[in-house]
């Protein structure tokens, strides 16, 4: 397995500054549509780093931001051929969403939940990923809990409804951590970890935590901060995820929660009795 890093700073900076493979694609497939492959990459080429991931996160066949959606089908129909040639052939897109944008309201919409609302996400990927599949790409899910793929479960019954090797999920274990999985996040990281074993191709790795007030929050920490049992996740982690496949550090607000960050998910791995390739 490789690391990744993606900032809200200097991510290509940081990448060199801590030795790190991998950032995502600049411009995501937005960057990808327009430039081309060959340009697209260059900024990562020179300073001797990879792709990680190619973003289409606000890819959401479910909106009703009909206007929206369209144009990034014409993004992404022209984002997919280009992906094998930047090294990296996973998109990563939305988890499905009634709601006009990929985030929507952070309750989630009704249908959502519903076994419509996974069916409905199946006839709208199919072609997609078929189209994907034909170029030697992967789409990629970003499950959240508050989406269609909710669960790793529904990720599971989408896959077999879409019928598709060429569709994945992101192991983001904190997007699929729910208010009693804060309180049991040991048996919460075995589950998904075991669950989604074989469907994914990359780790997202951030923390969580809870904030008091009138009523409690969980809101995202700094890595090794928080509830998440990553001690626990990298064991599986480790044993699961592909040797090319990345286990990217991601949603880091800055240059010092980079470096301590890279540092801690490091000595993680090796205490699980791993390392990351070339390190």
């Amino acid at each position: 397995m490789k690391l990744g890093l993606q900032t809200e700073v200097e991510t290509v900076a940081l990448a060199c500054e801590l030795k790190v493979r991998g950032v995502p694609l600049p411009g995501g497939v937005w960057g990808l549509a327009q430039k081309g492959a060959r340009l697209a990459v260059a900024p990562l080429v020179s300073a001797g780093l990879e792709v990680c991931q190619i973003g289409a996160f606000d890819f959401n066949p479910l909106s009703a931001d009909r206007a929206r959606q369209a144009k990034l089908r014409d993004v992404l129909e022209k984002a997919i051929p280009e992906a094998p040639a930047t090294g990296c052939p996973f998109i990563v897109i939305g988890g499905g969403n009634y709601e006009p944008s990929a985030a929507g309201d952070p309750l989630g919409h009704p249908d959502n939940f519903t076994e419509a609302g996974l069916d409905a996400l199946a006839r709208e990927l199919a072609p997609w990923v078929k189209r994907a599949e034909c170029h030697g790409v992967k789409l990629v899910v970003e499950p959240e809990i508050h989406w269609v793929v909710s669960t790793p479960e529904r990720f599971l019954r989408l896959k077999e409804k879409v019928g598709s090797e060429a569709l994945m999920v992101n192991l983001d274990v904190c997007n699929l951590f729910n208010w009693e999985a804060m309180w049991q996040p040991t048996e919460t990281v075995t589950h998904l970890c075991k669950t989604l074993a074989g469907h994914y191709s990359a780790v997202h790795c951030k923390d969580l935590t809870v904030r008091a007030g009138a009523h409690l929050h969980i809101d995202e920490a700094p890595f090794g901060k928080g509830r998440v049992d990553w001690k626990t996740a990298l064991r599986f982690i480790g044993e699961t995820l592909p040797e090319e496949g990345y286990v990217i550090l991601e949603h880091v607000k800055t240059a010092e929660h980079a470096r301590s960050g890279v540092a801690l998910l490091r000595d993680r791995v090796r205490s699980a009795g791993f390392a990351f390739k070339e390190e």
